[in-house]
């Protein structure tokens, strides 16, 4: 009887444990603790968010895509997109990604980053910037709509 016991003790302890381990695994490149806010906000407080985690959401513009050299011993091309990310009522911050980002001028987009005031990929000097570290696909729902015409 007491071997029955502790066999259940011991199955039970073992599936909570590996049911507590079990989440998904996802890469430290791309996951961001990131604070959802309006480019407005973010905006009008420069210097709170400044190294900060944002999450953001607009609309493309000013679609660049670029390169620069590289100074390893290959001399290979790193591209680097760059765009402006525009709310509703015009408001815009610039963002900086590494790569060619499969978007288009005009898509609404989410962007999870860090935010910079200052921000220098070798050669290349920004300022007020959003380092991309994820560009999703958004699209805006009636909720969005409704939310936004209430800060009209």
């Amino acid at each position: 009887m007491k071997r029955n016991l502790y066999v259940f003790i011991s199955v039970f302890t073992l599936v909570f444990t590996l049911a507590a381990c079990k989440h998904e695994w996802r890469d430290p490149d791309t996951s961001l603790p990131a604070q959802s806010l309006s480019i407005s906000s973010l905006i009008s407080s420069r210097d709170s968010y400044d190294s900060a985690g944002v999450s953001l959401i607009g609309k493309v513009w000013d679609l660049k895509v670029g390169s620069i050299k590289s100074q390893n011993e290959n001399g290979v091309e790193e591209v680097y997109t760059t765009f402006i990310l525009a709310d509703r009522m015009g408001s815009g911050v610039d963002v900086y990604a590494p790569g060619e980002v499969p978007i288009e001028e005009g898509d609404f987009v989410r962007v999870v980053g860090i935010y910079r005031k200052e921000f220098q990929n070798t050669g290349d000097y920004f300022s007020n910037v959003v380092d991309a570290v994820r560009i999703e696909d958004w699209n805006p729902g009636f909720g969005y709509w409704i939310r936004e015409l209430e800060f009209d």
